[in-house]
C-alpha cells in the first residue's frame, strides 16, 4: 500500500508541497487503486509532525510513502518502521503512485 502527501481529497488531488504538514494523505493499494483519503491531524503540530504523520499512515497498513521531501523526524520514523520513501511533486497523487509503481520516482529510503 502507498500513502501520498496530498493537498486535498481524492485521486486527482495534487501532491502536497510538504509531507508532515500535508492536509491529507491519499491511500492506494499495491496495484495503484485509490482507496481513501485521510485527514492529517498532525499538520498543526509545532514540532515532530513528520514522525507523527508516518505513524498515522503506517497504522493504515502503508509500506511506501510518497512526498515532496522528508524531514529528519519523518525519515527516522520511516526507517524504524521499515517503510520506503519516494520523492514526487508537481503532479496528481494518482500519477505519483503510477510513477512509483513504474520505477520512475527517486527512492530516498
Amino acid at each position: 500500500m502507498y500513502a501520498v502527501a496530498s493537498s486535498g481529497e481524492g485521486p486527482e488531488a495534487l501532491v502536497a508541497d510538504r509531507f508532515g504538514r500535508a492536509e491529507y494523505f491519499s491511500i492506494f493499494d499495491g496495484e495503484g487503486n485509490y482507496l481513501r483519503s485521510i485527514r492529517n491531524d498532525t499538520s498543526a503540530m509545532a514540532h515532530g509532525a513528520g514522525g507523527q504523520a508516518v505513524a498515522a499512515v503506517a497504522s493504515e497498513g502503508v509500506k511506501a510513502i510518497i512526498g515532496p521531501q522528508f524531514g529528519p523526524n519523518a525519515e527516522s520514523a520511516m526507517k524504524g518502521g521499515g517503510l520506503s520513501a519516494f520523492v514526487a511533486s508537481g503532479c496528481t497523487v494518482s500519477k505519483a503512485v503510477a510513477d512509483c509503481i513504474a520505477g520512475n520516482l527517486k527512492k530516498v529510503l
